[in-house]
């Protein structure tokens, strides 16, 4: 079935192997170093630096906001959070902002965080498709895969309306690396199928690739999985 990209929201969580437990009492030198490496044409304005807190180390956290609120950035003491939504739109290519992006928040991370081991990174990619054929298409392919698997086609549920989410995950230890794919129904007004996809690098003691590389491989990976459970692009529009 042919698709053309409508939205591609990315994330990363770069996960400590230790807990930075300085982050409160460094949390002026931690924002300012991420605000001086993220300054471009426009400066961020200081009430897109965030701090919050409670009554633990679960709770304290440095939030920067960025691309005029379509981006965040969460600097925690057991993991750095990346979001990045409807990178699509950008005038660059997504993916070239996306790399650059990711890369410089985990470099930044490690200049700001003494002794920082990312033992295990997670990137993560919601993309909204339309669909050639529309939402009836996407039902039937929906229904299609879950029929196989489940045989729900047949006897006693054969009539009933079947709502489908296909789910997969599959780890290669050799590599260190985990894959995960979801797909469903979107309920986005112009997209007729939802995909989360999930690549997950491990490390020990910290994982090898940086967030560009790690990137480009995921990339290359999603579009492997989605050609492979049958889903080919029209045209990419991501970049």
């Amino acid at each position: 079935m042919k698709f053309t990209f409508i939205r591609i929201d990315i994330g990363m969580v770069s996960v400590y192997r230790e807990p930075y437990l300085q982050l409160g009492v460094r949390a002026s030198d931690v924002m300012e170093q991420f605000y001086r490496a993220l300054q471009g044409p426009d400066r961020i304005p200081l009430r897109d630096l965030i701090t919050s807190g409670g009554s633990s180390y679960a709770e304290l956290k440095l939030t920067i906001n960025t691309f005029g609120g379509a981006g965040r950035i969460d600097i925690t003491p057991g993991a750095l959070i990346v979001e990045l939504k409807d990178m699509i739109r950008e005038a660059r290519p997504a993916t070239d902002v996306v790399k650059e992006h990711l890369l410089l928040c985990e470099e930044t991370a490690h200049k700001a965080l003494t002794s920082l081991n990312v033992t295990e990174r997670i990137l993560r990619a919601g993309v909204w498709l339309a669909c050639e054929g529309g939402r009836p298409a996407t039902e039937a392919f929906l229904a299609e895969k879950g029929n196989a698997a489940l045989q729900l086609d047949h006897g006693i549920y054969g009539n009933l309306k079947k709502e489908f989410t296909v789910r997969f995950h599959g780890l290669d230890v050799d590599k260190a690396t985990k894959i995960g794919l979801a797909l469903e129904v979107s309920s986005l007004e112009g997209a007729d199928l939802f995909a989360e996809f999930d690549h997950t690098r491990y490390g020990s003691p910290s994982v090898t690739s940086s967030p560009k590389e790690q990137f480009q491989e995921a990339e290359k990976e999603l579009m492997a999985l989605l050609h492979h459970v049958g889903l080919e692009p029209e045209k990419i529009d991501a970049g």
